[in-house]
């Protein structure tokens, strides 16, 4: 019995000693890996009017552990080419940092790409890191529309950009910015604005999407299951991490508000293209999560987003819509992988490769 004892007592430290090595191990390395994200100072300067933009003729460095790149911003302030004369149908790519292209290089973004396989066209990326659709509404009435593109593709991340809009600050930035109230009639009202060059207060750094997406409903858990969660080997494995089990009622209810608005400032944008003539895409945007984890809350309410917006422009009609969540998903499942940076979470050089061919296909007519 004692031989026994003696080989279940070491066994059990045996193996409590290699899980407290493993979780110091992989904490230390999520936190060399999070330290490991180093922009070159100067690519971002202030706007009252934006909150942000990038900084006309800047040229500078990104390392992060997942990659090593450069940036280049042109001297009327946006990535990538210039705007010809050669009078090819132009294309305007609006976004955030995921049609910027964070984290790959400049021929490498969908936008680039798309620019050298479509014969006739030409494609220039207006995407500022951060913004959202309050900022790029803006930005197309007081920039893209002086460049008098032809089509315009307005890329929508259902990661944040919903809730960023009614915000003074997002949810992942200490900048502030402007935003729009949407009145019960309808009426958008402009707000913080001119921008405060304040940083987010410290109250507002608690908040997260987490906290955002479940509301009142998060459902309470014991102090051990919370230990458990916070642990790198859990978190890893995917082990007591929030994940989405019940329908779409209570995202329903949180996110009225947030599609309401979004939708307006779509209805917005349409009318600021119509005024030239331009043609207006809507381009639905995945996360990571909602490609690689389907189970996952992030993956949820990312879906439910989008399947709220295609049935609503699907019904209305006037704005095209594509939706790469499913064409990246089908990717997925078909077996390519790698599409996003497994650490930093941005897409990839073979995600802005696929993003390319599907965006190709759809502007050829090929669906």
């Amino acid at each position: 019995m004692r031989q026994r004892f003696f080989a279940l007592t070491t066994l059990c430290l045996s193996i409590g000693i290699s899980l407290y090595a493993a979780e110091w191990i992989l904490a230390y390395q999520r936190q060399s890996i999070a330290h490991s994200d180093r922009l070159q100072p100067g690519m971002i300067e202030y706007d009252s009017r934006l909150g942000w933009r990038l900084k006309p003729n800047w040229f500078g460095s990104h390392q992060h552990h997942d990659f090593e790149v450069d940036y280049s911003i042109n001297r009327f302030g946006f990535r990538g080419r210039q705007p010809s004369q050669s009078g090819a149908r132009r294309y305007a790519v609006v976004g955030d940092s995921f049609s910027f292209g964070q984290g790959v290089d400049e021929g490498q973004t969908f936008a680039s790409l798309l620019d050298e396989s479509l014969d006739g066209a030409e494609f220039l990326n207006f995407s500022v890191p951060g913004y959202s659709t309050d900022q790029q509404l803006l930005m197309i009435r007081d920039r893209v529309r002086l460049f008098r593109p032809d089509v315009l593709l307005l890329v929508a991340y259902l990661g944040n950009d919903l809730f960023d809009n009614a915000r003074p600050f997002p949810l992942q930035g200490d900048h502030a910015k402007p935003f729009f109230h949407l009145h019960a009639n309808g009426r958008l009202e402009l707000r913080n604005s001119p921008v405060p060059v304040d940083s987010r207060p410290a109250a507002a750094r608690t908040d997260s999407l987490t906290s955002l997406v479940l509301g009142e409903s998060r459902p309470q858990r014991t102090l051990l299951q919370r230990w458990l969660g916070g642990l790198e080997i859990a978190r890893r494995l995917g082990l007591f991490q929030p994940t989405h089990e019940s329908g779409d009622a209570g995202f329903e209810a949180r996110f009225a508000y947030h599609l309401e608005l979004f939708q307006a400032l779509v209805g917005e944008i349409a009318d600021s293209t119509k005024e030239w003539g331009a043609d207006l895409k809507l381009v639905l945007l995945p996360g990571r999560s909602l490609v690689e984890q389907p189970r996952s809350l992030s993956a949820g309410y990312q879906d439910f987003l989008r399947r709220a917006l295609l049935r609503e422009y699907s019904a209305q009609g006037g704005v095209e819509i594509i939706d790469l969540a499913a064409a990246l998903r089908d990717a997925r499942e078909e077996g390519v992988t790698g599409l996003y940076y497994p650490n930093e979470g941005h897409l990839s050089p073979a995600g802005h490769a696929q993003v390319a061919g599907v965006l190709s296909d759809h502007l050829r007519g090929n669906r």
